[in-house]
């Protein structure tokens, strides 16, 4: 071996420690840099080409740096991060709407059981004008209760809805950011720059992508990430489509009015309403369409059923005028779709009392046929409720018990779930943290390993500078 190749295997000694170095220093400056992935130095032997005999010693390089990176925890992280946005976002609504259900329904089913305990007091003084008052009064804070509950429920499906839009929002800005990535990553690819800062970013922000919505993940052989949502492509490439949100009418068991998910695909929008099922949209369009739709609808059947059964009743009798054939609550219409909100005394009962039925038209003056069979409403099973999975015959406070039990076994059971999925999460980022996170004595020891070999490869260099001075003094 020449002189000159001790010389230069110090100086790729030299090198290489210096470069291996200063990844071990970026690892430790970085260690508490969120979402930051540990670097190392890929050193390999460079062998020397010598032209006379054989090869006795080989230098070395580093081939390059590269990310200590577990892809398929990664790809597990963003499948379980989705899963958990999903969870939280209908543990959390659903606890806000489980309390203002409850406060509604117990407002509800006192001003119920005052209406019909008011009509068993008409049967007993049936010639008692101040009574039809009391009837007239409570009927009044009923219809209005169950308005109020009608209108408690359509405001947080609106608050709902408004909750979607925001995110479709974020969505589309971590996309467009996801494509911008793709670009600069590829660019810089091709350049042979340092693209590891941006890889570490992009895993970010897929992450936090996966907490709004679910998605499929595909890389290309460049590199760049594709990522597909309910059919339809989100991003490819350095290209991103967004998502919109559009107000449609019923479909299925949603409700009126209801916001649904589209595409930009090909410059058309394409429905993906029915792919987005995990996530924080997919959460939140859960609560709407498989709670609160069901819980407005739900409230609806009690109106009907409450305001038709009493007019049905009450046309049969005659007021303090002798007229009969009057509602005592405005006539709801031939469906139960809307009737919570349309729920109201009848102008007539509203404007006069005496207009209230007590008795049989026709009857004597005294009776109280009209009024028994109005009050006895409260105590029949004549509503079809569907309570925790099987179709009974409830009673109307039991029909409103019911309702808000639905709401309360989906918000705990929501709430289970959420605690398991986030046990799940932080058991995979804490083994992506033991991966690819920063080890500072572990680090401590490459800084020592590497300072030891740059002051060994110094040493050697100058051996053979020492060698080389002294075969040209042999020159003298």
């Amino acid at each position: 071996m020449a002189v000159n190749d001790i010389l230069e295997i110090g100086r790729q000694g030299l090198t290489s420690n210096r470069q291996a170095l200063q990844t071990t220093t970026g690892n430790i400056a970085n260690a508490n840099t969120p979402g930051y992935t540990r670097r190392r130095a890929v050193v390999e032997t460079n062998n020397l080409s010598i032209p006379q005999g054989a090869n006795m010693g080989s230098g070395v390089e580093v081939k390059q740096v590269i990310r200590v990176h577990d892809q398929f925890v990664n790809k597990q992280i963003i499948d379980e991060s989705q899963s958990f946005g999903g969870t939280r976002a209908k543990a959390e609504n659903l606890q806000r709407i489980e309390i203002v259900a409850q406060r509604d329904a117990d407002n509800v089913n006192n001003l119920v059981n005052k209406f019909f305990g008011d009509l068993r007091e008409m049967s007993l003084s049936p010639e008692t004008t101040a009574i039809r008052n009391v009837v007239q009064s409570s009927g009044q804070a009923l219809a209005s209760g169950i308005r109020n509950m009608s209108a408690d429920l359509e405001g947080m499906k609106q608050d709902l809805d408004y909750r979607i839009e925001d995110n479709v929002a974020q969505v589309n800005r971590l996309t467009k950011e996801l494509a911008e990535l793709n670009r600069t990553i590829m660019q810089g690819s091709t350049r042979k720059d340092t693209v590891l800062e941006l890889e570490d970013k992009r895993d970010g922000v897929m992450r936090d992508l996966s907490q709004k919505i679910n998605f499929q993940t595909h890389i290309d052989d460049l590199g760049q990430i594709s990522v597909v949502t309910g059919g339809c492509v989100l991003v490819q490439g350095e290209n991103s489509n967004d998502i919109f949100a559009v107000r449609t009418a019923s479909e299925g068991e949603k409700g009126p009015g209801s916001l649904d998910l589209f595409i930009k695909n090909h410059g058309e929008g394409r429905k993906i309403s029915k792919g987005i099922t995990d996530g924080e949209l997919g959460g939140m369009m859960q609560v709407r369409d498989k709670v609160l739709n069901p819980a407005i609808e739900h409230l609806d059947n009690i109106a009907y059923h409450i305001a038709t059964n009493v007019n049905s009743i009450h046309k049969e009798g005659e007021g303090m005028d002798g007229v009969s054939g009057r509602d005592f609550f405005k006539d709801i219409g031939s469906s139960s779709q809307g009737a919570a909100y349309r729920f109201d005394l009848n102008d007539v009962i509203k404007d006069n009392f005496e207009n209230i039925a007590v008795g049989m038209s026709g009857d004597k003056p005294g009776s109280n046929e009209i009024a028994l069979k109005l009050a006895n409403i409260q105590n029949e099973k004549g509503l079809a409720t569907n309570h925790l999975g099987t179709q009974e015959q409830h009673t109307i406070n039991e029909s409103l018990n019911a309702l808000v039990a639905r709401i309360g076994v989906e918000t705990q059971r929501e709430g289970n779930l959420l605690s398991h999925q986030r046990d799940v999460v932080q058991q995979l980022e804490n083994y992506r943290q033991s991966v690819e996170g920063v080890n500072l004595e572990e680090e401590a020891v490459n800084m020592i390993q590497f300072q030891t070999v740059f002051n060994a490869s110094a040493k050697a260099m100058k051996v053979g500078e020492d060698l080389f001075n002294t075969i040209l003094s042999l020159k003298d």
